[in-house]
C-alpha cells in the first residue's frame, strides 16, 4: 500500500514551526510521510501566523496557491493563528493545531508530543503556550488563549527524544515562555536547573522573554551553570517612550526595563541582548520615536528586530487613529534598521582575536558556518565535517553579517 504524503508551510515564530514538527512527527507514527512537492502531496498543512497583516496576507496567499495548485483529491489544511482568529471556509478543514490532531484521528491529541524533529541541528521545544497579558496591539494572545504550561514529564520525554537523535542545542520556547510553571507554583529558573541537570551534554537557548521574568534566580542560575544556559537573551522592549508603553500596555516602564537589563549585562559575561521595537505605534509622536531610538542608540543591544505597526483586527489600538503619516513611520523603521546594523556591527567587533565556541550547521565553498553560544553567526574554513560539532574557534575578522574564524 502507497503511504501517504503531506507537504508543509509554516509561517511566523519558532512556535508555529515547533508545532509544525509536532504535526509532521505525529502524522508519520500513522503512515503518513512528508513530501517537499506540494503537486504530489495528499494533504497540504499551512500553518498560519497573525502577527502582522502581512503576516496574515502571506498566510492566506499560501493557502489560495496550495488550493489552486494541489493534485485531485488532496485535502488542504489551514491551522494556525489566523485559522484561531477568523474562519475562511476556503480549505477542506480548517482549525486549532489540536482539531488538526484529531481530524487525523491522532489519540489524545492534548497531550501528543514530537516523537521525531527532523528539521535544522538547533532544535526547538515548546514548554509553555498561550498568554495572560492584554497588550492592546496584539492578536496572538487571543488567538492563543490563556497561558498554560507543559508538565515536566512531558518536557523530559521529549528532551530524551532530541537527545537521543543527537541534538546539541534545543531552544526552549513559549508563547510567553518566562510564564512556564506558574500553575504548580513553579518558576523558568526551576526548569531551566532540572534540564541542566538531566541533560548537562546540552546547550539551551531562551527564546524571547519579558524583562518581568528575568528574575534574579534566573540570573544567577546562568552563572552556575554557564556550559550549558547560553549567554543570550532576547528581551522585547517595543517602545522606550513610557506613554507609548502605556498605551501599548506593556507591563513595565523604560525605567524597569534597563534596571533588569542593566543587571543581565553586569553579571553575564559577554552576553548577547537583543529586542523588539515596534515603530509607528497609533500614539507614537516624533517625541515618543526619539526617545526609542536615543534609548537604543546609547543601550548595548547587540540587535534590534524592527516591525512597523500592523493593525490587528479585535484588539483595542485597532480603533486608534495615528497621529503621523506612513512615509514618516517608514522613514522612522529605516533609521532602526541602519542603527541595528550598527550595534550589531558594534557587537561583532568586541570578538576579533577572542575565542568563540561554536554549533557548526552547514557546509558551503570550503566553510562551515554555525552560531556561537552569543548568538553570532561564524564562518571557519575547515575540510573535516564539523556539521552538528562544538568547536571553540579564534575569531580573525568580520565579513559582512558573519564573524570569521581560524
Amino acid at each position: 500500500m502507497e503511504l501517504k504524503k503531506a507537504y508543509y508551510i509554516t509561517f511566523g515564530c519558532r512556535t508555529n514551526f515547533y508545532d509544525t514538527e509536532l504535526i509532521k512527527s505525529n502524522l508519520e507514527k500513522v503512515g503518513i510521510v512528508e513530501t517537499s512537492d506540494l503537486k504530489e502531496a495528499d494533504y497540504i498543512i499551512i500553518n498560519s501566523c497573525a502577527v502582522t497583516q502581512k503576516a496574515e496576507s502571506d498566510s492566506k496567499h499560501a493557502l489560495h496557491k496550495a488550493l489552486r495548485e494541489k493534485k485531485e483529491n488532496a485535502k488542504v489544511i489551514f491551522t494556525g493563528c489566523v485559522a484561531r482568529i477568523k474562519k475562511l471556509n476556503l480549505a477542506d478543514f480548517e482549525g486549532s493545531l489540536t482539531d488538526v490532531l484529531k481530524f487525523f484521528n491522532i489519540e489524545n491529541p492534548e497531550n501528543s508530543i514530537i516523537y521525531d524533529y527532523k528539521s535544522r541541528t538547533r532544535a526547538t521545544l515548546k514548554v509553555q503556550e498561550g498568554c495572560n497579558f492584554v497588550c492592546s496591539y496584539c492578536a496572538i494572545r487571543i488567538a492563543r488563549g490563556k497561558s498554560r504550561s507543559k508538565e515536566i514529564d512531558k518536557i523530559l520525554k521529549e528532551m530524551e527524544i532530541l537527545s537521543n537523535r543527537g541534538f546539541k542545542e534545543v531552544m526552549i520556547t513559549g508563547i510567553q515562555v518566562g510564564d512556564w510553571g506558574k500553575e504548580w507554583n513553579l518558576n523558568l529558573a526551576y526548569l531551566l536547573r532540572i534540564l541542566a541537570n538531566h541533560f548537562p551534554h546540552m546547550r539551551f537557548r531562551l527564546s524571547s522573554i519579558l524583562p518581568l521574568h528575568i528574575t534574579d534566580e534566573l540570573i544567577n542560575l546562568y552563572l552556575e551553570y554557564p556550559k550549558n544556559l547560553l549567554p543570550h537573551f532576547h528581551i522585547s522592549l517595543q517602545s522606550a517612550s513610557n506613554k507609548v508603553l502605556k498605551d501599548m500596555r506593556r507591563p513595565y516602564t523604560i525605567e524597569i526595563y534597563r534596571k533588569i537589563v542593566e543587571k543581565v549585562l553586569n553579571k553575564i559575561q559577554d552576553v548577547s541582548i537583543g529586542t523588539d521595537i515596534i515603530v509607528g505605534f497609533p500614539t507614537e509622536t516624533d517625541e515618543d520615536f526619539l526617545l526609542t531610538y536615543n534609548f537604543c542608540k546609547e543601550f548595548p543591544f547587540s540587535y534590534l528586530h524592527v516591525f512597523e505597526y500592523s493593525p490587528r483586527e479585535g484588539t483595542e489600538a485597532y480603533y486608534l487613529k495615528s497621529v503621523v503619516p506612513n512615509r514618516i513611520v517608514k522613514e522612522r523603521v529605516r533609521a532602526l534598521v541602519n542603527l541595528s546594523k550598527m550595534k550589531k556591527l558594534e557587537y561583532m567587533r568586541k570578538f576579533l582575536n577572542k575565542k568563540l565556541e561554536v554549533l557548526f550547521e552547514t557546509y558551503k565553498n570550503g566553510y562551515w558556518t554555525g552560531t556561537s553560544s552569543n548568538y553570532l553567526k561564524v564562518k571557519h574554513k575547515s575540510e573535516e565535517n564539523l556539521r552538528n560539532e562544538i568547536r571553540t574557534v579564534l575569531i580573525k575578522s568580520i565579513e559582512n553579517d558573519y564573524l570569521i574564524s581560524v
